[in-house]
């Protein structure tokens, strides 16, 4: 195998980058089996922080190549540093070829691969569905599948926090699926291995290791993830400051401690049950009827095929059939049936497709409805998840 000029630039930085992310995230290894991996392998994990792929890196021997989100190229620097750490540009839950092409070439090649099966960070924390279409890739590629797993990840960065804190992370790297089991299953019996392989949740860990979460404004957003009071079941009430959060409807106050659970809940101590909790009310929320209105709301418009974009602000309605967007210009609704490839990106925006047009639309967590619930809502009308 010949070295790149990424490989020369990840051998540069590695030694710094891996410094640096150790004090960070106070980084304990508990196993790293990538240090004894020879030849091409798929890396797969649950994803908790936007710095996973780089920490999967600083402790392997070799550069991985991962296929990453194309919002991450939303801009120059970005686009700069994932080209020269080769990284693969996929457009986020739609099949690329490209992407693909791009993949099994660096494989030829003998080099490392990663990817993240849940298509981007998880909410509660614990591991979130997995993309079927990921077996068929583990068979497509004939290799062998290691899977990183950050304990205390999640709870250093929640994705609907306004701030990070500092604990532990202990990182297990460990080979979940030898070639030969590889070649030898089917995609469909891959993908209950892989749902069985990579089902994680921190607050079993944490229930172990009570470890203590240093930080500032603990409860601050999480409105973004809950939007369902367990004590008078009002939908989309909650409002956060600093280490608490209360319902607008009732007026119950609920607080996050230091261990990242949730105190004030009879029924609930941590993000995970209460999740799991409110989605299994989706469908009652859907048959009582639903309307959202949310003004101000940034709209990004891109038309595929000629680039061109159009950025604007609109009234946005969550309704129970379709989506609509008022501006100056007039209105537009988008009808549920004719959207594809749903996805958050980063916290607070919802990405999606109509055709050629890929639409972008970003929320405020102070201002606007949990970005959860708009997108556990249509995902719920549309019939995908169940």
């Amino acid at each position: 195998m010949s070295l790149t000029l990424g490989d020369y630039i990840y051998y540069i930085l590695k030694p710094p980058v891996r410094l640096f992310l150790r004090h960070k995230f106070n980084i304990q290894v508990e196993t790293n089996a990538l240090q004894e991996a020879k030849g091409p392998y798929l890396l797969l994990g649950h994803h908790v922080t936007n710095y996973d792929p780089v920490i999967s890196n600083a402790y392997s021997k070799r550069l991985i190549r991962y296929i990453a989100g194309d919002a991450n190229q939303d801009s120059h620097i970005k686009k700069l540093l994932l080209a020269m750490m080769e990284s693969i540009p996929f457009a986020k839950n739609r099949g690329d070829a490209k992407s693909i092409r791009d993949l099994v070439k660096h494989v030829k090649q003998g080099h490392p691969v990663g990817l993240y099966p849940e298509g981007g960070r998880n909410w509660d924390g614990t591991t979130d569905y997995i993309i079927p279409s990921t077996a068929k890739l583990v068979k497509l590629l004939k290799l062998p599948v290691y899977a990183a797993f950050f304990k205390g990840g999640y709870l250093s960065t929640p994705r609907w926090a306004s701030q990070s804190r500092r604990g532990k992370m202990v990182l297990e790297i460990s080979k979940i699926l030898d070639r030969e089991t590889v070649l030898s299953k089917s995609a469909k019996e891959l993908h209950r291995v892989l749902k069985e392989k990579l089902n994680y949740n921190e607050f079993q860990w944490q229930r172990q290791s009570r470890v203590y979460f240093k930080g500032h404004n603990l409860a601050e957003y999480i409105q973004r993830l809950l939007y369902l009071c367990p004590n008078c079941q009002a939908v989309n009430s909650f409002q956060s400051q600093g280490d608490s959060f209360h319902c607008t409807n009732c007026n119950i106050e609920y607080s996050v401690n230091h261990y990242g659970e949730i105190e004030g809940c009879r029924e609930f101590t941590d993000t995970v049950s209460w999740n799991r909790w409110q989605q299994s009310h989706l469908r009652d929320i859907i048959q009582k009827g639903f309307s959202f209105a949310n003004s101000d709301v940034q709209l990004e418009k891109l038309d595929i095929e000629t680039g061109k974009r159009k950025k604007e602000q609109v009234q946005l309605n969550l309704l129970p059939k379709w989506l609509e967007l008022k501006s100056g210009q007039g209105a537009e609704t988008v009808h549920y049936r004719d959207l594809s490839s749903m996805s958050i990106t980063f916290s607070d925006m919802l990405e999606f497709y109509v055709g050629k047009s890929k639409y972008r639309i970003t929320l405020d967590p102070r201002r606007h409805m949990s970005i959860k619930l708009l997108y556990d809502l249509v995902m719920k009308v549309k019939g995908e998840r169940d």
